[in-house]
């Protein structure tokens, strides 16, 4: 965390309508501050920014000139340009480019002479931009961005700030486990209102919201304002110029949010109640005074009002429908809808809302309109965190110390492996190939003994093996616990709950449906590579049960043995007594000297001397496992593990806080 703890992030939420500020520690866990910006806005400026004309400039004003943003902007005399409501994707394109890069360096300007943010070493500036924004336009405004305020800039999506305001503000009341489920991100500001699921980690922004901005509203109270003025036509002539437009529908703007912030039992316990804004509109010949008034009739009429934008919906029946077509497309009814932005004031969104989902769903924080810049500062913090943790993963995983702990444990695999081939290899394969070998279908014992080991080594390279798989579940199971126990520091160092790092235990479902979570491919795949050790080690111990010492299943005394004795003796003339021995196993003896012991009496010889025999495999096979692995399985299971850590931090970052 130290590496941490000298960077503050500044998150920054320029809106189509309004902009708020807000800065977080990286090394403190606090709710990220507000800012209050310079001028008249306060913790939320308008969206405006104007240049003073080169010839009210101080000689000292560069090559902009004098720069204003917020209200001073928009109330200024004599600007030579004002910009208004200008955040866009087209960010390519001047009338965009231009008072963006303006009035973010404008405020980055006056927070550096504020000095409201703490000096730091690092500084990170976090903006965001609707879901709705494809990587390449984020790319894009970030680059405009990081001129503006001379530094690295991050661009993440609003719905992602949202869900971090959420969770880290304490404005919220609302269960983790909520927010990592199905979540509608319900953002509703002046030129959109952006409808986000969010899954998990995956987010899907919905496009019908997008002209539903709350700005269609002012417009709305702006064309009433202008028809109801007693001098309409001279009203209507003085707002040709864009400029008195823009500034008169800002004024309805703070009318109707002024509306919204009064207790609403006024209206009802008295009709004529209103709010009351005045604003005087310049032309040529002096000044036309508008009042704009609403009362509760007024503002029903006005969210009725069929808007053309909408398709002649009214602006709350729209939102309804959206918000309803929204739901449509979630994979499942939302969990949370969380509502963020300055028009989620307005009590019918709330009404609206709860309507279509409950109330025990809907969520709103104490401020809404600074939630994005708060979250925004959050998301700058959780990345520098996550950065962090994501450097200790990595070290972890390369290290030695996962393939280690793997490898200690692996004797115990091979050993379980060896006793799981060999356990019930008599009655599955011994007493099959013998008594085929007695009638003649098998030529001599070693053939018996290739036959066995091919059952064997089939068994063992059987992907669907239930034995095999049991085997490497439980083998892997018992080295979870271990593994779990060198992520367990990185999680607490970062403030990750370390059940969130935790590789599951892998469940078999039912005793013969043996379907798995898990790869068994580094145990199998070793499995596969030995196929001839399989036969030779299988082939061994066959031997000693077939003629070897004083457990010889076929005897070396009476007939049989005579019979074997003469052959090798005559090998023995030839090639000597020790390879005359190897060969024995080699002779296609006939059908008499196969008979001299009796079927029944060769199966339970072979069944009494069953266990020992299949522990001498067990054992045998083992060691055979062990030293044709070569390091194998340690290394593949390292990636694997390596690939669900990497999985597994990528779903923990939403948790560092």
């Amino acid at each position: 965390m130290s590496k941490t703890s000298d960077a503050v992030v500044v998150g920054f939420d320029l809106g189509h309508g309004e902009t708020a500020v807000a800065w977080a520690h990286t090394g403190k866990n606090s709710v990220p501050n507000v800012i209050d910006l310079k001028g008249r806005g306060g913790r939320q400026h308008v969206t405006a920014v104007a240049t003073l004309p080169p010839e009210t400039q101080p000689p000292d004003a560069g090559r902009t000139g004098t720069v204003l943003v917020g209200e001073d902007a928009v109330w200024a005399r004599d600007v030579d340009r004002l910009y208004l409501a200008f955040k866009s994707p087209y960010v390519d394109r001047e009338e965009v480019r231009r008072p963006v890069h303006l009035f973010v360096g404008k405020i980055r300007q006056d927070i550096d002479d504020m000095r409201t943010v703490p000096a730091a070493k690092r500084v990170e500036w976090v903006f965001g931009a609707p879901s709705g924004w494809d990587r390449d336009t984020m790319d894009a405004y970030a680059q405009v961005l990081a001129d503006a305020v001379r530094g690295p800039v991050t661009v993440v999506p609003e719905s992602r700030a949202a869900l971090l305001y959420a969770r880290d503000a304490g404005e919220v009341r609302v269960d983790v486990d909520r927010l990592l489920g199905s979540v509608l991100v319900t953002d509703l500001g002046s030129s959109t209102t952006d409808f986000t699921a969010v899954i998990g980690r995956s987010a899907r922004p919905f496009d019908y919201g997008t002209r539903l901005g709350a700005h269609l509203i002012d417009k709305t109270i702006l064309a009433r304002v202008v028809e109801r003025h007693p001098e309409r036509a001279r009203l209507e002539e003085a707002l040709d110029d864009t400029t008195e437009r823009l500034k008169l529908e800002l004024r309805c703007r703070q009318a109707k949010e002024q509306f919204f912030r009064t207790d609403p039992e006024r209206f009802v316990r008295d009709a004529r109640e209103m709010v009351v804004v005045t604003h005087p509109v310049f032309d040529a010949t002096g000044r036309v005074l508008v009042v704009i008034e609403l009362s509760g009739a007024d503002m029903a009429e006005v969210l009725d009002t069929p808007q053309p934008a909408l398709e002649q919906r009214s602006w709350r029946q729209a939102y309804r429908d959206d918000l309803i077509q929204a739901a449509d497309e979630m994979p499942a009814d939302p969990d949370v809808v969380l509502l963020t932005g300055g028009a989620s004031r307005m009590r019918f969104v709330q009404e609206i809302t709860s309507e279509v989902f409950g109330d025990d769903r809907v969520l709103l924080g104490a401020e809404p309109e600074v939630a994005i810049a708060r979250g925004l500062a959050l998301a700058g913090r959780t990345s520098v965190r996550a950065e962090g943790f994501r450097k200790d993963v990595r070290k972890l995983l390369e290290g030695d110390r996962i393939e280690s702990l793997i490898a200690d444990r692996l004797p115990a695999l091979t050993d379980e492996l060896g006793r799981a081939a060999a356990d019930g290899i008599t009655d599955r394969h011994i007493v099959g190939a013998m008594r085929r070998w007695r009638s003649g279908s098998i030529r001599t014992l070693n053939d018996v003994a290739k036959e066995v080991a091919a059952g064997v080594h089939g068994e063992l390279t059987d992907p669907d093996n239930p034995t095999i798989t049991k085997v490497v579940v439980a083998w892997q199971n018992d080295l979870l616990p271990d593994i779990n126990e060198l992520t367990r520091p990185v999680c607490e160092r970062w403030h990750v709950p370390p059940a969130s790092m935790a590789l599951s235990p892998i469940r078999l479902s039912g005793s013969k449906d043996w379907r798995i979570s898990v790869d068994v491919g580094p145990a199998t795949g070793m499995l596969t590579g030995i196929a001839a050790t399989v036969g030779v080690a299988v082939a061994g111990v066959l031997a000693m049960t077939l003629f070897g010492g004083g457990v010889a299943i076929i005897a070396t005394t009476g007939p049989l043995g005579v019979i074997i004795a003469f052959v090798a003796g005559l090998w023995a003339l030839f090639v000597g007594m020790e390879a005359a021995k190897e060969r024995i196993g080699d002779v296609n003896l006939p059908a008499m000297v196969r008979e001299l012991r009796s079927e029944d009496k060769l199966v339970a010889k072979l069944r009494e001397k069953a266990a020992g025999n299949e522990a001498a495999l067990a054992t045998s096979l083992g060691r055979q496992f062990a030293a044709d692995d070569d390091g194998d399985i340690a290394r593949q299971l390292n990636q694997l593990v390596a690939r669900e850590l990497e999985r597994l931090a990528e779903e923990a970052e939403l948790l560092i806080s």
